[in-house]
């Protein structure tokens, strides 16, 4: 008899579902932001976070969660920071409480720009941009002409306005000004040099464009305007918004948390244009 009974709680036992550990609970804020922006660059589209309530309390539904990831930003890598925030083509988040009252779980969703093929093939074709361009022991002046020239003579302006990736600008050779921007960060980034991708408006239209740092200075740049279309489709390459201080650089108006004392103060525009060299 009890031979049967053990073979029957066996049976039974062999019939549940299996235990799984509980999910983690984070108990900081930066530990959320940083499991936020590792399932992004690894294209997640749906994923929860389980927090204490003391940290949801802190995080707050206001939060732009996106943000707070992007500004994660490692040396190591090229696709966070900027380039993180803009690969996110729309987000949304949803939190719930267990009624325990201690915990509460975010949802989160995300679409994507680009694929995750699309990724592994751009970051290939940055290796291969890098080392043609030959940026070993350069200055840094050097690397972000190079750079500059390169994107320009290689991607032409998208007037169909719907390519707005890095993997259009460099892969398929054209693009909006966010592909400019995105494929300009990458590669400098790669090439070890400091840059941000700045937004707003430009002669009253939206618009994106960068900023790079040489010899601890910061400079404006503008690729998108630097590669003019013209009416013959010859492609022209200019200077005219190259490393330019903010009098010289026209026309170009920030989005306002790029006008804060803060970020101004972070990334102080040189008083003076960069000189170029011959």
């Amino acid at each position: 008899m009890l031979k049967k009974m053990l073979l029957l709680i066996i049976c039974i036992l062999m019939m549940l579902p299996p235990i799984t550990a509980a999910a983690q609970t984070y108990t900081s804020q930066d530990e959320v932001y940083s499991i936020i922006r590792k399932n992004l660059m690894a294209h997640k589209e749906q994923f929860t976070i389980e927090m204490n309530i003391e940290v949801m309390n802190k995080i707050g539904k206001n939060t732009d969660l996106l943000d707070k990831a992007a500004a994660i930003d490692y040396k190591s890598t090229s696709k966070d920071g900027d380039y993180l925030r803009f690969s996110v083509s729309q987000w949304s988040s949803h939190w719930q409480w267990y009624t325990n009252g201690k915990s509460a779980v975010l949802d989160f969703s995300a679409t994507y720009r680009t694929t995750l093929k699309q990724e592994k093939e751009l970051d290939g074709e940055i290796k291969r941009v890098i080392k043609a361009l030959k940026l070993t022991d350069k200055s840094d002046y050097t690397k972000v002409k190079r750079i500059h020239d390169y994107i320009i003579k290689k991607t032409v302006y998208d007037q169909s306005l719907e390519n707005h990736t890095a993997y259009n600008a460099l892969i398929e050779k054209t693009a909006v000004c966010d592909g400019y921007s995105l494929a300009a960060y990458r590669l400098l980034t790669v090439a070890g040099i400091e840059s941000r991708i700045i937004t707003g408006l430009a002669n009253g239209g939206s618009h994106s464009w960068n900023i790079v740092k040489i010899n601890n200075k910061w400079y404006n740049l503008d690729l998108t305007w630097d590669d003019p279309i013209t009416d013959t489709g010859e492609q022209i390459l200019t200077y005219d918004y190259f490393l330019k201080n903010d009098s010289e650089f026209k026309n170009h108006k920030r989005d306002a948390k790029y006008r804060t004392s803060a970020f101004i103060k972070k990334y102080p525009i040189a008083r003076e244009s960069y000189k170029l060299a011959n």
